[in-house]
């Protein structure tokens, strides 16, 4: 019973395998008879056709590889332009005191005892940027060009100030920079050290493999300065703008 089973399946299967062979051939059959069948000249004009839409797709195929390639340099150029606008804009934030910063330098101390002038400090500021010092900070307060020292009132009498905030003693004066160019700056004969030892003060200069310089607290505002912006002449006479045109 089970033999007959299985012969009954196999020839089952024969015959569906039978049936789709032939409509497969005849359907190719078909196919090869509408070729046969066609004019030299429509066949002609179908292989141009098909030639034709290869050829535009290759274009196409073409256009779009130029594009992404166009696209993707565009992406690496404007990643480039970010980091450099980055780099130019740190460089600005370190110049104006609105980054802190660190690296090797001088520290300047005074003693609590020592009868400094707040002319003193500004002199010493302008000793150290002119030996090379990249920042400076005074009692924890960052200087940068726009910065003041002075003196205000206090409950004792006068009292140092930098960018109106009010220093602590010992006084320290940090400075990042060459730090062997930054104490021989002070130390020349006649120079800053030498002055003060005239006036009995004695500041105490120790180079540092890696000082701290906070951010300044409060970044400078201008009420009045506006950016300057060349007109294009218009008037056809060289050297003159269009504003002194209008005029």
């Amino acid at each position: 019973m089970k033999r007959h089973r299985k012969t009954l399946a196999f020839s089952c299967a024969m015959v569906i395998m039978g049936i789709l062979l032939s409509v497969q051939f005849k359907a190719q059959n078909t196919a090869e008879r509408e070729l046969y069948q066609q004019r030299p000249e429509n066949l002609i004009a179908m292989i141009k056709n098909l030639t034709d839409k290869r050829s535009k797709l290759g274009s196409e195929m073409a256009d779009l590889s130029d594009q992404l390639y166009d696209r993707r340099n565009a992406y690496e150029d404007q990643t480039l332009v970010g980091k450099s606008l980055e780099q130019e804009l740190a460089k600005l934030e370190i110049a104006n005191g609105t980054r802190p910063v660190h690296g090797q330098g001088l520290e300047v101390t005074f003693l609590s005892t020592s009868m400094v002038q707040y002319s003193d400090l500004i002199t010493l500021t302008n000793e150290l940027w002119a030996s090379g010092a990249e920042a400076i900070a005074i009692s924890g307060i960052r200087v940068n060009s726009n910065s003041y020292i002075h003196y205000r009132q206090a409950n004792g009498g006068l009292e140092i100030t930098v960018n109106n905030q009010p220093v602590t003693w010992p006084l320290k004066i940090l400075a990042t920079g060459d730090s062997n160019n930054l104490e021989k700056g002070l130390t020349l004969p006649g120079g800053y050290v030498d002055m003060m030892a005239y006036n009995k003060i004695y500041p105490t200069l120790r180079q540092k493999d890696d000082l701290e310089l906070p951010a300044i607290k409060s970044p400078p505002h201008f009420y009045y300065l506006k950016e300057y912006v060349v007109e294009e002449n218009t008037s056809g006479q060289p050297g003159e703008t269009a504003n002194q045109t209008a005029q």
